[in-house]
């Protein structure tokens, strides 16, 4: 009995590399917890070892991201390895957390008016510092419907002269932009509003 345990350890497949299922890079926009990749544990010739071993895992740094259990729970923009070790072979991805933290408007030049009854469409695009994020939804609205109006999907139209602030709104981030209707050439002014700091 005890020759065959021996002779059953020796012929156990030793662990050579370990396999991600999925992309080397994770980007969530987010704070909600994810599952960590799948990892697989290869011999030598890149065969699945069966029954697979258990992987010890760690994510750095806690300021980013934390491992809980087998998800990893967002905490703050940047960017945090993921590794799955097993003895001397270990494997990792890179997890980038992106908060949307701005609200950026383009379609209105500084400086211009367009006369009543023109419209033009607007652009909202939500960032993660200069990254677009993709996928928020943006609401518009204008402070004065009798000088401007703006439509769902970002367009104004020149109702009568004068000005107003169009809003363009995606979860708790806003940004404006002051619209000219008429008359002379205004500047137009453009404000962000920061997102709260991550609990």
């Amino acid at each position: 009995m005890v020759a065959l345990l021996a002779l059953f350890v020796g012929c156990a497949p030793t662990p050579a590399s370990i396999k991600f299922d999925g992309d080397a890079k994770v980007t969530v926009n987010k704070l909600d917890q994810v599952d960590a990749l799948k990892a697989t544990v290869l011999d030598a010739d890149g065969k699945a070892i069966e029954p697979q071993p258990t992987l010890s895992w760690s994510v750095t740094p806690d300021s980013v991201a934390k491992l809980e259990g087998m998800k990893i729970a967002p905490v703050a923009n940047g960017e945090a390895t993921v590794a799955a070790a097993i003895g001397e072979i270990k494997a990792s991805y890179t997890f980038v957390v992106a908060l949307p933290d701005k609200v950026e408007i383009a379609g209105y030049t500084a400086g211009s008016a367009w006369p009543v009854g023109q419209s033009a469409m607007l652009t909202a695009t939500v960032k993660a510092g200069e990254m677009a994020v993709a996928g928020e939804t943006v609401t518009w609205s204008s402070s004065a419907d009798t000088v401007a109006t703006v439509a769902a999907d970002g367009t104004v139209m020149g109702v009568a002269v004068g000005t107003a602030t169009i809003t363009a709104t995606a979860g708790t981030l806003t940004s404006t932009v002051d619209v000219t209707i008429g008359g002379e050439a205004a500047a137009v002014a453009t404000t962000d509003a920061a997102a709260p700091a991550a609990q």
